[in-house]
């Protein structure tokens, strides 16, 4: 493995050196934007995708511009009140390039934020919800994905976990897909009650869509949310990417071809926190910090005919060692070590076909392998009498075909098909399964003001050998000149989490119904959106006295979020606030009670400034939320889960500074989580023996610091660099 990465880094320098030639050629692309062929149509704004040339139409719908650019692009043009408009333009170098740009249906979206409920189509920017995807990324103090989206409402502050827990749901209940295929370790692999980071860079990503709830039914599995992210078409240029800090170095390559039809992309990167535990030790005692290696290789390309295939690879190794305290023996230490290989692959085709319909296809196959050593160390120099090897495998084949078309001018019709393989291996434990899925929606314009999206989804388990129907509704109205009222309705199933299903197939679906109200406002650069929910779970799976699907609970409350990038020059801030009350019986909880991970207020405010004078961004997010239930066996049965460990606060500092080092484009990078040291408790273990024994569940390293060099050659990518870090 060493010599493969090497090798690899050997070629991936290699081609750092290549030059990047441009050729350099304009081209006027001239036009006219109407609707439907009569009315022309003033100040619409009509760009290639990718690139920053466009221009703005007259009074007579006529627009032009220059460009150096060639190859196939899809020329967006946008104009409020309307449906964007898509097309494909061919630039081969010829001196003139006339375009007629038709606009055919109204929209009922306002500023960019869509107005239809929960539509959420990754090729259509309108149906985004609140924040951009780079807006989503300007919350996180460590590029991850998943810390920025803890900001967001309906997320909860689980500091001691990389998963997403929302709306009264568990780290498990919330699914990531990448181009419509399933990731099932989206984080890498960490010792119990330590937190893990995203294994993807948030740069690799141009769509990121966070449903807190009633998504799609082209999206299933998933009990509470689902994070639909995807990643990027062909680059507007090629490109280089040096990262450089005291815990970690990488390089990333984009190649593109001459005729700007072919990107070969590929990275390596290595993480290794030794220098800073010993400089700044955390609260674990690490006998081996952790250490990555990690790569990604990317091919993706343009086909005459409108079709995009897109591939790409990503996999690593990691280890990591250390020492807890044995809490049922006094002198005892637990020596954990684990070592994790991990392997995603993505394949994607999306084509437009005869007749309007529009293909996408997908397959995946995605590995990975833990293994866990425990052993026991005495202090007084006996040998261990105890040791626990556990190898956990899994993997997973996935195939996904969906075929969408506008019918009828004002609803757009979506079929498709999922398969998936699945096997899971612990010890002398496995199971496989074999997962089908079929999937119809709708979306339509009723009128001017109310939207619809109805939907259908039947899923089948080989394991369980049953069948479940899921339907899903939503229902959006336009309620004066900003606003957007909407409902919906959705009723979601999940397989039993792996360690269940091992154990047993004699179990059923868990299910979950969601209810959903909410009212939305956005005129000059403000946003306001407040949301109630409503949750019943069923079916929930309970440990004791025996392995059931006995469990059941409920989560509501309401939500508020509110953004202003208006007010205050150059200033842009927002506002969350979540309320939630939820309650659960299941594993073995002898009653329904509010869980260990659910905090019942959570709010966020997010502000950032680009100082142009000293070429300096600063953001600062802060987080505060109610403390948590815990279970202290010294309590009767009665006050199960009453004791709540202190509130969370945590205020995180991003500064980045844009310079040049000779002709590369640099940021340099300095964050720092809960930068005031607030003493951060998640949670309590205890011993089973002698509950008055119990270690307190806290961050790794509390304040965390980070320090990063940024160099890009060939595309200026510096702003995204500062977002990913925000």
């Amino acid at each position: 493995m060493t010599r493969l990465y090497s090798n690899l880094l050997l070629v991936l320098t290699a081609l750092l050196l290549l030059p990047f030639t441009v050729f350099a050629q304009k081209t006027l692309v001239q036009g006219t934007v109407t609707y439907n062929i009569i009315r022309p149509l003033a100040n619409a704004n009509v760009s290639l995708d990718g690139t920053y040339d466009g221009a703005t139409t007259n009074a007579k719908g006529e627009f032009s511009f220059e460009t150096e650019e060639k190859g196939t692009f899809k020329l967006i043009a946008k104009l409020a009140g309307f449906v964007d408009v898509a097309q494909t333009v061919e630039l081969n170098g010829e001196p003139k390039l006339m375009v007629k740009v038709v606009f055919t249906t109204k929209s009922l979206t306002l500023q960019d934020v869509t107005v239809r409920p929960r539509l959420f189509d990754l090729n259509d920017k309108n149906k985004y919800t609140v924040l951009s995807p780079l807006d989503v990324l300007t919350t996180a103090t460590d590029g991850n994905i998943t810390s920025a989206l803890k900001t967001m409402p309906g997320a909860q502050a689980v500091g001691e976990s990389g998963d997403l827990f929302v709306r009264g749901g568990t780290g498990t209940e919330t699914k990531v897909y990448i181009d419509g295929l399933l990731v099932n370790n989206f984080t890498y692999s960490s010792p119990s009650n330590m937190a893990a980071r995203s294994r993807f860079a948030p740069g690799m990503f141009k769509g990121t869509f966070f449903s807190t709830g009633g998504y799609s039914a082209q999206y299933g599995q998933a009990l509470s949310s689902a994070l639909v992210l995807e990643t990027e078409d062909l680059p507007v240029k090629s490109s280089a990417e040096l990262t450089v800090s005291p815990i970690m170095a990488g390089v990333n390559i984009q190649q593109l071809s001459r005729d700007k039809k072919t990107a070969i992309g590929g990275g390596i990167s290595h993480t290794n926190l030794g220098l800073y535990n010993t400089l700044a030790p955390g609260t674990v005692q690490f006998t081996q910090t952790p250490r990555y290696w990690d790569g990604n290789a990317s091919i993706r390309h343009q086909f005459q005919n409108g079709g995009m295939l897109k591939f790409f690879a990503n996999g690593g190794v990691s280890a990591v060692g250390l020492d807890r305290p044995n809490l049922e023996y006094d002198g005892i230490t637990n020596g954990i070590r684990l070592t994790n290989q991990n392997l995603y692959t993505n394949l994607t085709y999306k084509q437009p076909l005869k007749g309007g319909w529009k293909w996408q296809a997908g397959l995946s196959y995605a590995y990975n392998n833990d293994l866990t050593n425990v052993a026991a160390r005495f202090q007084d120099g006996e040998r261990p009498d105890s040791l626990i090897h556990q190898a956990d495998r899994s993997a997973l084949w996935q195939a996904r075909n969906v075929f969408s078309k506008l019918i009828l001018s004002r609803t757009r019709l979506t079929v498709g098909t999922e398969f998936q393989r699945i096997g899971e291996q612990r010890n002398g434990s496995q199971y496989t399964d074999t997962y089908l899925a079929q999937f119809a929606e709708t979306e339509s314009y009723l009128t001017d003001r109310l939207s619809a999206r109805a939907g259908v989804r039947l899923e089948y388990s080989s394991l369980l050998q049953q069948f479940n129907v899921s339907p899903r509704l939503a229902l959006g109205y336009s309620a004066g000149a900003n606003g957007l009222l909407s409902v919906s309705y959705g009723r979601f199933y999940q397989k039993p989490d792996r360690p269940f299903l091992l154990q047993t197939s004699s179990l059923t679906y868990t299910n979950a119904d969601h209810y959903i109200v909410s009212y939305q406002q956005v005129s000059n650069d403000r946003t306001f959106r407040t949301e109630a929910f409503y949750k019943r779970y069923d079916n929930l799976i309970q440990t004791q006295p025996v392995l059931t699907n006995g469990g059941w609970g409920y989560a509501r409350g309401i939500e508020v979020f509110f953004r202003d990038k208006k007010s205050i020059k150059g200033v842009d801030y927002w506002l969350s606030y979540s309320f939630l009350d939820t309650k659960r019986q299941y594993l073995d909880y002898p009653t329904a009670v509010q869980p260990s991970f659910a905090a019942k207020h959570t709010a966020s405010a997010v502000i950032k400034r680009f100082f142009s004078e000293i070429q300096t961004n600063i953001g600062l997010a802060y987080t505060v939320a109610s403390g948590r239930p815990y279970a202290n066996p010294e309590r009767p049965a009665d006050a199960f889960m009453t004791d709540r460990t202190p509130a969370y606060h945590n205020l995180g500092v991003s500064i980045a500074h844009l310079m040049s080092v000779r002709k590369a484009q640099s940021v340099l990078v300095l964050t720092v989580s809960n930068a005031l040291g607030n003493q951060q408790v998640f949670g309590y273990a205890y011993s089973t023996t002698n509950p008055q024994r119990r270690e307190a569940i806290v961050p790794t390293n509390n304040p965390f610091v980070f320090v990063g060099m940024f160099i890009t050659l060939g595309t200026d990518r510096r702003q995204e660099i500062i977002n990913s870090q925000f």
